[in-house]
């Protein structure tokens, strides 16, 4: 019997905000995942932004192998899904109404695009959504159900009712501890002997604080909101940009003002995704497997998102002919050795343009990242066992070691597959995209 397949995907969480936290008070459903799953503490994410990254899962191909991008190829991603649906699969989803969700779940037996602005969180009645499309599949087998969850991004403040009731000592901890109570609530729902649940996410983020938001202006923003109806559209559309700059700026000098007294840790932890830094804060990643048998284990072994779906695959003892550029870890969860391969890494670009201008590797030692058009610019070079913080760039001290990294980072992109796919959602598609883009923070 095949089993059904629940994947979690948590936008934005770090590894270490679930892993390195001792509140098991607030982290209940979190920390009982953790010890009853194959458990991968040093999961690696192909990049910093969700579109690239999403693909790699979903594909189990490399970001310049599957070729998504914020705006083209959305359907490449749809490969490996269409594996489990070939094979009796059910498909369901509950994602966020956005261009790549559509997309991706456009052959799906039956999913729910939810629209809010610009995402409803769990508690808004997401998670009651989730719920409810468990109990309606429960005797449909097999089934995959894929939901994504947005919580954690900056755009939008949690209520004084949770401020108040203390949920966590900062932003991070009272978002973790609102999606845990519901993790919670949502695994109950689930029966592990015929299920396998899947939880990762994305991508990391940085250190800041969650509830801040260097963008908002309370004053402009009502003017515009109070005069919208009345103003042509042409005037409105130039008011709606006038804002974008203004708040942009603005960012950009709080950032600037609030560098001149901070270390560079600290001026890490107020700086955005898209930077073409590629450290571990926006790539470590929670990985885990439970139910269907899955054996209890916490696993050091650097894993990474193109690794998922050939593991899935395993698991569900499907046969294919699809090439992947991960591998399974099934080996793994049964304390097997299997080769640790790097980790391909890339930047996400800004919201104008195709490609982010930083690509890099991880191996469980070193972080090895520079500049996608020029190997010799930007160069970064990380011992992540003596400088886990990655704070000392020691690239211009081991050349050698940068060219044996370099000679790596090239064979793995020379291993490309040959694709003539160029698809580009509509203008209309594309606006969409880029206003959403824009509400979830990435205006740059």
């Amino acid at each position: 019997m095949k089993p059904n397949i629940f994947l979690v995907i948590i936008d934005s969480l770090r590894s270490d905000k679930i892993t390195n936290n001792q509140k098991t008070d607030l982290f209940f459903n979190f920390n009982q995942f953790i010890h009853e799953s194959s458990f991968f503490s040093q999961a690696i994410s192909a990049s910093d932004g969700t579109n690239v990254s999403l693909g790699s899962i979903f594909t189990g191909e490399h970001p310049f192998n599957h070729k998504i991008t914020w705006y083209q190829n959305y359907s490449n991603a749809k490969k490996g899904l269409n594996i489990l649906k070939n094979n009796g699969y059910k498909m369901f989803a509950t994602l966020p109404d956005m261009p790549f969700f559509e997309t991706l779940t456009s052959d799906f037996d039956d999913k729910e695009l939810v629209s809010d602005s610009p995402y409803m969180r769990i508690f808004e009645g997401f998670g009651e959504k989730i719920i409810s499309k468990l109990n309606s599949i429960k005797n449909t087998t097999p089934w995959f159900y894929y939901t994504h969850i947005m919580d954690l991004h900056t755009s939008k403040k949690l209520p004084d009712e949770f401020l108040e009731n203390n949920n966590g000592e900062d932003s991070w901890n009272q978002r973790l501890s609102i999606i845990d109570t519901w993790f919670g609530k949502i695994l109950e729902k689930i029966d592990l002997k015929n299920t396998i649940v899947v939880l990762t996410a994305d991508h990391g983020e940085f250190d800041h604080d969650l509830d801040v938001d260097f963008g908002e202006m309370p004053k402009l923003q009502n003017f515009l909101k109070h005069f919208k109806s009345k103003l042509p559209q042409s005037i409105e559309s130039a008011g709606v940009k006038s804002f974008e700059y203004i708040r942009e700026n603005k960012r950009k000098r709080s950032l600037e003002k609030h560098k001149k007294s901070l270390n560079r840790q600290e001026i890490r932890n107020i700086s955005s995704r898209g930077s073409d830094q590629l450290f571990d804060d926006v790539l470590r990643i929670p990985l885990g497997f439970s139910g269907f048998g899955i054996k209890k284990n916490i696993i050091t072994q650097q894993v990474r998102h193109v690794d998922i779906l050939p593991t899935i695959l395993d698991i569900t003892g499907i046969k294919h002919n699809q090439k992947f550029d991960g591998t399974s870890l099934l080996p793994l969860f049964n304390n097997e050795k299997i080769e640790e391969l790097p980790a391909y890494l890339e930047s996400i670009p800004n919201m104008n343009h195709e490609l982010g201008n930083s690509v890099g590797l991880r191996t469980t030692q070193y972080k090895y990242f520079r500049s996608r058009k020029n190997s010799n610019e930007n160069l970064h070079l990380y011992n992540l066992i003596l400088d886990p913080k990655e704070t000392n760039n020691i690239a211009n001290e081991n050349p050698k070691l940068v060219s044996e990294l370099e000679e790596k980072l090239v064979n793995i992109q020379n291993n490309s597959i040959s694709s003539n796919n160029t698809e580009k959602m509509s203008e209309e598609k594309i606006a969409k995209a880029k206003q959403i883009l824009k509400e979830l923070g990435y205006d740059k």
